[in-house]
């Protein structure tokens, strides 16, 4: 007898905890419930508020770039967008910039060409508008007349067999980085045979042997190339 009176105790304890330890989840169900429908959107959005003021307030950065990035410099000039966002009390100042998609295209465009005046990509665009000569233009005969800066003499960052200025024995102008032969070679172009010319044109007198063939290939491969970088700025 007593072994049943204490096996129906132990059964009746096992039964108690049991309803106790459903209870308690039950419990634990209802209240987390009430706080997501009623509580969780306004504790959530307090604290992200909270936190959002505070990284504004840290954060020093002034640029958010929205193009690209490629492995040259922002190039934004007159681009230049300064943007005022208002949130509650808090007012952030944010400078957008665009980059002018010639510089894209003529930085991929040299990088597909192994170009080491890939870099330099800016320096063409900012010199031929300096002189409002045809950005595509200076490129385009480094390509005939050294693969794109690849086929040069030594140590001259002469790219477009340029002579008349800081030159070698041999008579090559010698230039101390690319983007100085390029703003050169610009100047020398525009002022030298003016900013209308094609380059069948300015073929004659910069490539005499050329201008008489009438393949005319040196005219035609800087025509080529211009294509080429007009194809990439279309396609970017």
């Amino acid at each position: 007898m007593p072994e049943e009176i204490s096996s129906k105790i132990n059964s009746l304890l096992k039964v108690s905890l049991h309803n106790s330890n459903i209870i308690r989840i039950g419990v634990f169900v209802i209240i987390l419930s009430l706080y997501y429908i009623f509580l969780s959107p306004f504790v959530e959005s307090k604290i992200t508020d909270v936190l959002a003021g505070a990284i504004r307030g840290a954060d020093q950065s002034e640029v958010n770039t929205l193009t690209p990035v490629f492995d040259i410099h922002v190039y934004a000039g007159e681009y230049n967008l300064k943007t005022q966002l208002s949130t509650g009390n808090t007012t952030g100042y944010s400078k957008f910039f665009t980059i002018d998609p010639r510089i894209l295209a003529m930085n991929k465009f040299l990088i597909d060409y192994n170009s080491p005046m890939a870099s330099s990509a800016e320096s063409f665009i900012k010199h031929a508008d300096r002189y409002g000569l045809d950005w595509r233009l200076v490129a385009s005969i480094s390509g005939v007349e050294s693969a794109f800066g690849n086929l040069t003499p030594r140590n001259s960052n002469n790219a477009w067999g340029w002579r008349g200025i800081n030159g070698n024995a041999a008579g090559w102008s010698m230039f101390s980085t690319w983007d100085a032969g390029i703003a050169e070679v610009t100047r020398g172009l525009a002022q030298g045979y003016g900013v209308t010319l094609s380059p069948f044109d300015i073929e004659p007198v910069y490539c005499p042997p050329c201008g008489q063939n009438p393949a005319h290939a040196w005219a035609n491969g800087v025509k080529r190339f211009m294509n080429q970088l007009e194809y990439y700025t279309n396609n970017l």
